[in-house]
């Protein structure tokens, strides 16, 4: 099983307090087998940690999370950036451009309110063709994450989890379980699309594990 935590950003984004050169360590206390950095709108903002992966002998991949008109979306297996892809794009034309090149298209926190721009919600239920949602984000209350599982089932589609951690201590609070080991981004972008995976950990009110081995909430509600 490869434990990676799927959502972080770092001072190379500009909205982090964690150093790039802190990640590694943090990641290996917690037990995590690998991490993915995934800083705002460009793929090249995280370019120092391929040497920073090197030079730990740790895996590193490296994604971006984008802006779209109605929300968020982590974007995996395409090295995009703000040349290829404007801020504020419908989020179906971001999809269908990930996958028209091998990515995978990932809604994050899609429950989440007071965002900059505001939360994608139920809107999520007419997107086609992405990989999976954010089911479990690490700095999202459990009632937010709770509906995104809620939307998760009602589309047939697999969760990830991730920290979305903007200080070094939330790191690894939410992480996938993958069954088969991978090397590079495109093999997990091809991974996130089988959706041989489990999430673990919790949200930001809730400190101890209430996802279960199916990637579901162990008790949620169901909603209308």
């Amino acid at each position: 099983m490869l434990k990676i935590d799927l959502h972080i950003h770092t001072l190379l984004g500009g909205d982090s307090a964690i150093r790039p050169d802190e990640v590694v360590a943090r990641a290996r206390q917690v037990g995590l087998d690998a991490v993915c950095i995934t800083e705002h709108h460009a793929y090249d903002l995280s370019a120092p940690f391929v040497q920073i992966a090197t030079r730990e002998n740790f895996p590193i991949f490296r994604g971006l999370e984008y802006r779209a008109e109605e929300g968020h979306l982590l974007i995996y297996g395409v090295p995009a950036g703000r040349g290829d892809l404007l801020p504020g794009l419908p989020m179906q034309t971001v999809v269908d451009w990930v996958n028209r090149r091998g990515g995978a298209a990932v809604p994050a926190h899609p429950y989440q309110e007071g965002m900059v721009s505001r939360a994608l919600g139920d809107r999520i239920l007419g997107l086609k063709g992405i990989a999976a949602i954010e089911i479990l984000n690490g700095s999202v209350r459990s009632d937010k994450n709770e509906r995104a599982q809620w939307a998760a089932r009602q589309m047939g589609l697999p969760g990830i989890g991730g920290s979305d951690a903007h200080g070094i201590q939330a790191l690894g609070n939410a992480y996938t379980c993958f069954e088969d080991a991978f090397q590079t981004e495109s093999e997990l972008a091809q991974a996130l699309r089988a959706g041989r995976y489990t999430v673990q950990g919790s949200s930001a009110d809730q400190r101890s594990p209430t996802i279960d081995l199916s990637g579901q909430a162990a008790s949620s509600p169901r909603f209308p």
